[in-house]
């Protein structure tokens, strides 16, 4: 479980989420160190008030009420923010003290986002927790913009966002496992906490089979006429609908079932799901269905790119989440995830006719498409993949 918690807190009914969350995971671990965090912007205060000076009524353009009135507002700025934002953090410090956890405060004074960020770079926090929403928000929005942006920004932390009370009464643990090292880790962080609450986990994969059938389309569409009759395209598709799509489902599949190994080695059985469709909005219904008491994600998934700041789904999910959502920031530090035990698979040779016929699948499908073709063959038997064997699948699609 964690070491470190930073609680960031705005006395919001999300803020108050916070506390119970970081007091309640702290109880778990007795070296926990506990720490919240206000930041109030008291420079944007005395900014604003300079830029209305102009347009005070005349009897107060005098310097000396001018002077007067800067005076009576930078004493209420900046003693009512450093009070307020006390009142804010008392709640936690008083219920971590309660329960003898080590806890302190800070208030420190800025821009509530970037000082955030600098407070989480400084303190080297393992987990932030932070509410969805704060004292800012409107019925349109599902994400507030300073937690978007330390999801974006954040260096160091896991990074638990919440829009109810932290409770797993009946409720499990929805993880999205992609074959990802940051997935799988998030797997194990799901583990902590549902062993900790003694709770259920649900590991969920989601495979998106639409998405090649619309490239198969804009493909097929860009082609001239004579090459669209070479790649036989109404064909190509049969064969990725009936037997890529198998493959794609297999192989998430196999994502899951080295999770349930990984499970299994921290003593823990978990019920896996494979799912077809876009991977947010999935793993977004598939949690509302289950009820569930947290998802829990990786920052990036597997085909993440050093450019992004965070993987596409996970930011689309943290907007859209009716769950408690936990991202897991990747580690630097390698997981060794048990591999499935291996199947002897007899060499299979392909004839010349046979892989000018594969060579007609467009390349992003082509691996899978082989794959599935020498499962099928070796299902049967075979020791050699023809143009007929091929042509026989073709027609069983038929």
């Amino acid at each position: 479980m964690y070491q470190k918690i930073l609680a960031g807190l705005d006395g919001s009914a999300w803020s108050n989420y916070a506390i119970e969350t970081a007091v309640s995971l702290a109880q778990k671990n007795a070296l926990t160190q506990l720490i919240g965090c206000h930041v109030y912007a008291a420079e944007l205060h005395r900014e604003r008030f300079e830029q209305m000076e102009p347009g005070l009524p005349e009897q107060y353009q005098a310097e000396e009420k001018l002077n007067s009135l800067r005076g009576t507002h930078e004493s209420l700025i900046t003693d009512g923010m450093v009070l307020i934002s006390d009142s804010y953090l008392a709640p936690l410090l008083k219920k971590a003290q309660q329960q003898q956890i080590n806890v302190s405060g800070l208030i420190p004074e800025g821009k509530n986002y970037a000082v955030l960020l600098k407070e989480i770079s400084t303190h080297q926090p393992d987990l932030t927790i932070l509410g969805a929403m704060g004292h800012g928000a409107v019925p349109e929005a599902r994400l507030g913009s300073l937690t978007e942006r330390v999801l974006l920004f954040r260096k160091t932390s896991d990074l638990l966002i919440l829009r109810q009370p932290w409770n797993f009464k009946n409720r499990p643990i929805v993880v999205g496992i992609d074959g990802s090292q940051n997935s799988y880790l998030a797997l194990t962080r799901a583990i902590q906490i549902a062993q900790a609450y003694q709770t259920s986990v649900e590991a969920v994969a989601v495979y998106d089979p639409f998405f090649h059938v619309g490239v198969f389309r804009v493909i097929a569409d860009a082609l001239p006429e004579a090459d669209q009759k070479r790649f036989d395209f109404p064909a190509q598709e049969q064969l990725h609908d009936e037997i890529i799509d198998k493959g794609l489902e297999k192989l998430y599949r196999e994502g899951l079932e080295r999770g349930v190994l990984l499970a299994e080695q921290m003593g823990v059985k978990i019920r896996i799901e494979v799912l077809a469709g876009k991977v947010y909005p999935q793993l977004h219904h598939y949690a509302q269905m289950r009820n569930a008491g947290l998802t829990v994600v990786g920052q990036t998934g597997l085909h993440w790119d050093p450019i992004s700041l965070i993987g596409s789904n996970t930011l689309q999910l943290a907007r859209i989440s009716n769950s408690n959502l936990l991202v897991v920031n990747p580690s630097k530090k390698q997981l060794e995830i048990p591999e499935l035990p291996k199947q002897e698979e007899v060499p299979l040779s392909w004839t010349p006719q046979a892989e000018e016929r594969l060579k007609r699948i467009p390349f992003f499908a082509r691996g899978m498409a082989k794959r599935s073709i020498e499962d099928q063959a070796r299902q049967q038997g075979l020791a050699e993949v023809t143009e007929a064997f091929v042509k026989e699948m073709r027609s069983m699609m038929k």
